[in-house]
């Protein structure tokens, strides 16, 4: 195991060194931003019909060219897009978290663009970038701060046993069989359907997880607190240089079980765009850049493929 990290940290060493030969002028750096959020909208803002055909024509043209990419009136549809069809006339349905995490991001960008020079957007966008992951991570403590379930561990048993997602790290951590898990699922799925008002079920595997269920949820609280407060920190508080730390622990503790693609990588995206310096990369802007183009490797079941080792 010590061997693999000294190999990985000596991976990220040679890729830091690497790119101090070859640093980003100011546009070059925000196109490539730019980019980056525009992939995200493509590969996750196509979650209804209009969307899945309109979305590729706006945005392929500005991957394509840089005076689209750069123009202030495509990003202005773009947030209009984000806020109007695809959250509030959407509001009837489920939306998960991150969809909001992309509004904000779009309206942000765009209000940059209307409101500052194009050589100033970087600049702010990085700011914005730091402002957004930090009171998204305030707002998630103070939701679980009131959900009594979270405080007692309810939560993790709940999902662990419960959301397909979680199954590989269930099975091996806590010892669950795999076909109790799938039951749970399958009757979860029959308990959302059913006109059956007396239908119940004892959820499978749960007293195996009570301790691992408080472990998580205090890690949570605790690494998601440190990011709120470490973010919304002005740069000049010594907490706040320690940022990225936080983030890349939550980061390698998190997804690794909890495959939320959409949020993952739009949090890495951001943590990238404000880990930058002067067009400096570094290594924290590194490591969530790998993050970025790596992540559709999470739907691997990686945790099920090592129980066939162990």
């Amino acid at each position: 195991m010590l061997k693999t990290i000294t190999t990985n940290r000596n991976f990220i060493d040679f890729l830091y060194r690497s790119s101090q030969k070859h640093t980003l002028n100011e546009q070059s750096s925000l196109i490539l931003i730019l980019k980056m959020i525009l992939l995200i909208m493509l590969l996750k803002m196509n979650d209804n019909a209009v969307l899945g055909i309109f979305m590729p024509v706006i945005i392929v043209p500005a991957l394509l060219f840089q005076k689209v990419l750069l123009n202030k009136f495509f990003w202005l549809i773009m947030a209009l897009i984000s806020a109007f069809p695809y959250l509030i006339f959407d509001l009837d349905g489920y939306v998960p978290n991150h969809k909001h995490i992309y509004a904000y991001v779009l309206v942000s960008i765009c209000l940059l663009f209307f409101f500052f020079k194009e050589d100033e957007i970087l600049s702010k966008l990085r700011d914005q970038a730091k402002y957004i992951i930090g009171l998204c991570f305030l707002f998630a403590v103070i939701g679980k701060f009131l959900a009594p379930e979270f405080l007692n561990g309810g939560f993790f048993e709940f999902t662990n046993t419960t959301d397909p997602r979680f199954f590989g790290f269930t099975s091996y951590v806590a010892g669950v069989n795999p076909t109790l898990l799938l039951e749970n699922a399958a009757n979860i799925d029959h308990l959302l359907n059913t006109n059956n008002t007396t239908f119940s079920f004892k959820l499978n595997g749960v007293e195996n997880l009570k301790t691992i269920g408080l472990i998580i949820s205090y890690w949570t609280i605790f690494i998601e607190g440190m990011i709120a407060i470490s973010f919304c920190l002005p740069s000049k508080f010594s907490l706040s240089k320690y940022r990225n730390v936080f983030l890349i622990a939550f980061i390698i503790t998190t997804y690794p079980i909890a495959t939320v693609y959409g949020f993952a990588i739009i949090l890495a995206a951001l943590g990238y765009i404000q880990s930058t310096k002067e067009n400096q990369i570094t290594k924290a802007s590194i490591f969530y850049m790998l993050v970025f183009i790596a992540l559709p490797l999470i739907a691997i079941p990686f945790v099920r493929i090592l129980g066939y080792f162990v």
